[in-house]
């Protein structure tokens, strides 16, 4: 892919967090509130994560990368990935969402190399907030909960948070035509 879908696609997931968060409903909420420990999401963004490990990185090794030991380091992924449920199963869905999100900020930056400066610029430091907001919540994960419960502490709050996101995701859709 190139610079410009990862620009839409980052701007459609801007927006579809934002009209979650500007909506405001109870049932919302209350799922929004669950996530950092839902067990669903953290099977799912660990097993996506662990699958984009595999066959993004471990499959292309060449010998010069560890290559020769491809299978060893695809079984030591699989063993983290299925320990990590036994061991540090707490928060586990910001953690596995923090994972998925480091790679996407790989791709991203990737394929945005080399390119003109002024016309990545948004994408690109966006793009470096993502990295340094999943190392955060890979290390702290239970501050989303606290974000969270911070968040919904005033009703408008969250509304205002949505907005937010919203504009953000219009502002980088509309920068992504610029490429």
């Amino acid at each position: 892919m190139d610079i410009f879908h990862f620009a839409i696609i980052t701007s459609f997931a801007l927006l579809l967090t934002g009209v979650g968060f500007a909506l405001d409903k109870d049932a919302l909420n209350k799922r929004i509130l669950s996530f950092p420990r839902s067990q669903k999401l953290s099977l799912l963004f660990l097993g996506l994560g662990l699958v984009w490990f595999l066959v993004g990185h471990v499959s292309h090794l060449s010998e010069a990368d560890f290559g020769d030991y491809k299978m060893l380091i695809g079984l030591a992924g699989v063993a983290i990935a299925v320990g990590s449920f036994f061991f540090v199963n707490d928060f586990l869905a910001v953690r596995g969402l923090s994972i998925l999100m480091l790679f996407y900020s790989r791709e991203v930056l990737d394929s945005a190399w080399m390119l003109e400066s002024q016309s990545r610029l948004l994408l690109v430091a966006f793009t470096y907030i993502l990295i340094v907001l999943s190392l955060y919540l890979g290390a702290w994960p239970y501050r989303i909960r606290d974000f969270f419960t911070w968040l919904f502490a005033q009703a408008n709050r969250s509304r205002k948070f949505g907005v937010f996101l919203i504009l953000s995701g219009l502002v980088l859709g509309g920068s992504a035509f610029a490429y």
